[in-house]
């Protein structure tokens, strides 16, 4: 077998956006892995997300979540890499976001901070305690003031140097006004994407890149495929990408990830 392993995005590209896993998509999975054929989610979500949604589709224990800001096995409960942001900047980007009137989000290795609490996720009622306990790898910004916004990448490459935008609403990348957006951007530390994530476990697990597959839909899954052999993008994914991989298959509604990983990785036990 060739493919050993295939990193996947989740939010409409393995699953609709916050729905569950389909029949289809568990059915394949259990066939690869049962063939040995890791099978890692890449997200820009928070960990415990990334987990959830591994588990649900009977995916490998790594994940790699935050925009590649960690690497986790969650079946040994052990941190591969994490990298995090310096505290000076996480507060200044947060007073930044306060003065502004702009939601902002505080992401660890296990939890969750920000100004509009909900479940799961604890508000900020101290940001100096909360950077003295915790360490921040990504930040998480959101308005629906387009003009503040689509400023944002500029202001912040000038004012902060060692952190940068990974990923951000398709519409401030398009420059398309919406009506009532809630816009955002994905903060990490400099250099960090979803395919510095993909080298580190391909390096950790003695994988090479010939032996890898990734499949997204938007824009911070345009790295992904200088680091692996083949790439793909659902049929719902942003014009980039769809121009950049080998070959376009079925959305996330028609499960077109497991759809192409039965065609590619599981026809031996077709024939």
């Amino acid at each position: 077998m060739k493919y050993k392993i295939v990193f996947v995005d989740i939010d409409d590209t393995l699953v609709l956006l916050d729905q569950a896993v389909g029949k289809k998509t568990k059915e394949v999975m259990t066939k690869l892995k049962d063939k040995g054929i890791m099978v890692v989610v890449d997200t820009g979500r928070h960990l415990s997300y990334a987990i959830e949604k591994s588990k649900e589709a009977n995916l490998s224990n790594y994940v790699i979540s935050s925009n590649g800001s960690e690497i986790y096995d969650y079946n040994k409960k052990e941190i591969i890499r994490t990298c995090n942001l310096p505290k000076k900047i996480v507060k200044e980007i947060y007073l930044y976001a306060k003065e502004h009137e702009m939601e902002i989000y505080l992401n660890t290795i296990e939890k969750r901070f920000a100004t509009l609490p909900g479940e799961n996720i604890t508000s900020i009622e101290n940001i100096d305690t909360i950077l003295e306990k915790e360490q921040i790898n990504q930040i998480v910004i959101t308005s629906t003031n387009y003009e503040r916004m689509i400023t944002i990448p500029n202001l912040f490459k000038e004012k902060f140097p060692s952190i940068h935008i990974v990923h951000s609403s398709s519409e401030l990348v398009e420059r398309k006004r919406g009506k009532n957006i809630e816009y955002y951007h994905d903060i990490v530390f400099n250099h960090i994407t979803k395919a510095t994530g993909i080298v580190e476990l391909l390096d950790y697990l003695k994988i090479k890149k010939e032996e890898a597959i990734a499949i997204g839909n938007g824009y911070d899954d345009i790295p992904m495929i200088d680091v692996v052999e083949k790439s793909f993008a659902v049929s719902n994914a942003c014009d980039t990408l769809k121009r950049s991989v080998e070959r376009i298959i079925p959305s996330a509604r028609e499960e077109g990830v497991a759809k192409l990983l039965e065609e590619l990785l599981l026809k031996e036990e077709k024939e």
